[in-house]
C-alpha cells in the first residue's frame, strides 16, 4: 500500500513541478522565515531538507549553512530545484531523489533536518520522524512546517477529505497530538515554535493541483456545507460569495524536535 501511495505522489507532481517553483506559497512567506530562523544556523551546519519540492527551503537554508541536501521523491521536482539553485547562484546545495521513510545517510550525519509542506504526502510520517531522528547529530533539530488536522474527529475527517479530493497524493494531515507522540517516541524534545492560519485562494488551490472540473464542483459543495457549529466553521474560515468559495484557511504549525546530546 505504501508503494502505491508513493507512486501516486510521483504521478501527481511529475507534471506540475514548475507551478511549485513559481508559487508564492512555496517561494516566500513568513513560515519560510520562521523555519530558517528556528534552525539557528551559524554557517557550519550540514542540513537535510526532505520533500524539498522546487528547492526554495533547501536554498534558503543553504545560504546560512555549510551545506544542504534537498531530497524529493519526484525526479522532475529535483530537476527543477537543481536548475533553480544554478539560477540564483547557490553552490553549497545539492539535490537528490529519495524516500523520506528510508533515508540513505548514516546515523548522526546532519545538524538540522527540515520538512516544509510535505508530511501530509508521506505514507508513514512516524517512520519519517524516526529516520530524521536517526540521521540527526546529538543536539540536532528536526523542523516540520505543515498544516495539521484538528483534534476533533469530525473536522479532522472533513479537512483531510477536502485535501484528498483536491489532490489524490494527499495522505493525511496528522494531528498536533500525533506529532507530539511521534517526536517523543523518536527521542526528540517536542516544541511548537509558531502556529498560524494559512489562507488559500480556492481557484489557485485547485488550479495548482490540476483538479478535474467534477471534483472542483464537489469541493465547492463541501465548502458550502462545512460541519455544523461556529467553532468548526471558524477553524477553517471559509469565505463564500454568491455560493462560490473564494478562500479558506488551514491551521499550520512549525514543529521542532531537538535530539538529546546525551543518550
Amino acid at each position: 500500500m505504501n508503494e502505491e501511495l508513493k507512486e501516486r505522489v510521483r504521478n501527481q507532481f511529475s507534471g506540475i513541478a514548475q507551478d511549485y517553483l513559481d508559487s508564492p506559497l512555496f517561494s516566500q512567506g513568513d513560515d519560510l522565515t520562521h523555519l530558517v530562523d528556528a534552525a539557528q544556523l551559524s554557517g557550519n551546519e550540514h542540513v537535510l531538507d526532505v520533500g524539498c519540492g522546487a528547492g526554495h527551503t533547501a536554498i534558503a537554508l543553504a545560504r546560512r549553512a555549510a551545506s544542504c541536501v534537498g531530497m524529493d521523491l519526484t525526479e522532475s521536482m529535483v530537476a527543477i530545484a537543481e536548475r533553480y539553485a544554478l539560477e540564483v547562484g547557490v553552490a553549497n546545495v545539492e539535490f537528490c531523489v529519495g524516500d523520506a521513510e528510508n533515508l540513505v545517510w548514516p546515523d548522526e550525519t546532519f545538524d538540522v533536518v527540515a520538512c516544509r509542506y510535505a508530511v501530509h504526502h508521506f505514507a508513514d510520517p512516524r517512520r519519517f520522524i524516526e529516520e530524521a531522528a536517526r540521521v540527526l547529530k546529538p543536539g540536532g533539530c528536526l523542523l516540520i512546517s505543515d498544516h495539521y488536522a484538528a483534534e476533533d474527529p469530525v473536522l479532522d475527517t472533513y479537512v483531510n477529505h477536502l485535501n484528498r479530493l483536491r489532490d489524490p497524493s494527499h495522505v493525511r494531515e496528522p494531528r498536533r497530538s500525533e506529532y507530539r507522540s511521534w517526536f517523543v517516541s523518536a527521542g526528540l524534545a517536542y516544541d511548537e515554535v509558531v502556529t498560524w492560519d494559512l489562507m488559500l485562494d480556492f481557484d489557485d488551490w485547485v488550479a495548482r493541483s490540476r483538479t478535474p472540473r467534477d471534483v472542483r464542483e464537489e469541493l465547492v459543495r463541501l465548502l458550502q456545507q462545512p460541519p455544523s457549529g461556529a467553532e468548526e466553521r471558524q477553524h477553517i474560515e471559509i469565505d463564500v460569495m454568491g455560493g462560490q468559495p473564494r478562500s479558506f484557511s488551514l491551521t499550520c504549525a512549525l514543529f521542532s524536535g531537538r535530539k538529546s546530546i546525551t543518550p
